[in-house]
């Protein structure tokens, strides 16, 4: 089962997501809103409103979305209580959209949480896929595609990279050395395994600048 998150960060590629390769759509908070504008309905809508009107409930509700309202002082963010969620309905697939902005802070619990679950989560845009690997995945690329993998949560023990231009093989990668910046992809399907700890890489479908 595939679910999708819309969060409430930058998302200027809304439109071009197609809502049928999934079975759950999960709006996040302030992510509702781009629903109600382009006149669509998400299977669920999980947060604690603090982005949105009474009215824009109301009219989820109306429409047919499920409402799941939490409190707003938690110790979750809206985020995590919406992974739970797509995972407790069966997901064991899921992909985040609008998920870039300036909120530095929670981009770095997003990475965090994306690898304290035992599902395929991954954070999508135009410019840019995210993922954290704690095992082994093997992944599409273009060559000359630029890639970085570096080590969250700890250091990274085992790395090995198949089908980058600097290849490594069964390294460790400390936090406070991330060499795996700016990687080069080479083949049109590249490796990445860890023996302990995780890694994020960063697969840029467009040059950053």
């Amino acid at each position: 089962m595939r679910s999708a998150l819309f969060l409430n960060g930058d998302c200027e590629d809304f439109e071009s997501v197609d809502l049928e390769d999934y079975d759950l759509i999960i709006a996040v908070d302030g992510g509702a809103k781009r629903f109600l504008k382009a006149g669509l309905v998400p299977d669920l809508f999980v947060g604690d409103g603090d982005s949105l009107d009474e009215s824009d409930l109301n009219e989820l509700k109306a429409l047919g979305c499920e409402v799941l309202l939490f409190p707003k002082e938690k110790d979750e963010i809206d985020t995590e209580l919406a992974l739970r969620k797509a995972i407790e309905r069966g997901a064991k697939e899921i992909d985040i959209f609008c998920w870039m902005g300036e909120r530095l802070d929670m981009l770095l619990a997003l990475m965090y949480l994306m690898g304290s679950f035992n599902v395929k989560i991954t954070a999508k845009s135009r410019k840019l896929i995210v993922g954290v690997v704690s095992t082994e995945v093997e992944l599409e690329a273009n060559p000359n595609e630029k890639w970085s993998i570096i080590p969250i949560a700890g250091d990274a023990y085992g790395v090995t990279l198949n089908g980058f231009k600097y290849e490594i093989a069964n390294k460790n990668m400390p936090c406070d050395h991330p060499y795996g910046v700016s990687n080069i992809a080479i083949l049109p399907r590249v490796k990445i395994s860890v023996e302990r700890g995780k890694v994020a890489y960063f697969r840029w479908l467009k040059e950053p600048s």
